[in-house]
């Protein structure tokens, strides 16, 4: 809480502030969702690089690591969850963060209502008592 006369801090104004204040910080243990391309398996490698998260990857194990091989991408390091196609992993993803087994949730290759659609689940996902 800001006092009376105090001002608010400055905000980031780069990536390398944003870092800065991350390094801080232990990694998040990350369920990354149906990571399943390049793009959403490096982003997920890249920040695990920086010191950002530590991922938990999270759907079709097959379709993952061939998303790897075909990207020359080490994951070997990193636990895989199986879910069967993206609905399933998404699902899995809240399970995890609910139990505390995960302390964040990172979209991968699904579409964005999917993986939303189970975070807003009433019964499974990670809505609390207020909404």
């Amino acid at each position: 809480m800001i006092a009376s006369g105090q001002s608010l801090p400055e905000p980031p104004r780069c990536i390398a502030d944003i870092m800065a204040l991350a390094g801080n910080h232990p990694p998040v243990r990350t369920a990354v969702v149906h990571p399943c391309d390049a793009a959403s398996l490096g982003g997920a490698i890249a920040a695990a690089k920086h010191g950002l998260i530590e991922p938990v990857l999270v759907g079709p194990e097959a379709r993952i690591r061939a998303a790897a091989d075909a990207a020359a991408l080490d994951i070997a390091r990193f636990q895989i969850v199986p879910g069967e196609h993206s609905h399933v992993a998404a699902a899995e993803a809240c399970r995890l963060a609910r139990t505390g087994d995960v302390g964040a949730v990172m979209k991968g290759s699904l579409h964005t209502d999917e993986l939303l659609g189970a975070v807003v689940n009433r019964d499974s996902g990670l809505r609390t008592d207020r909404g």
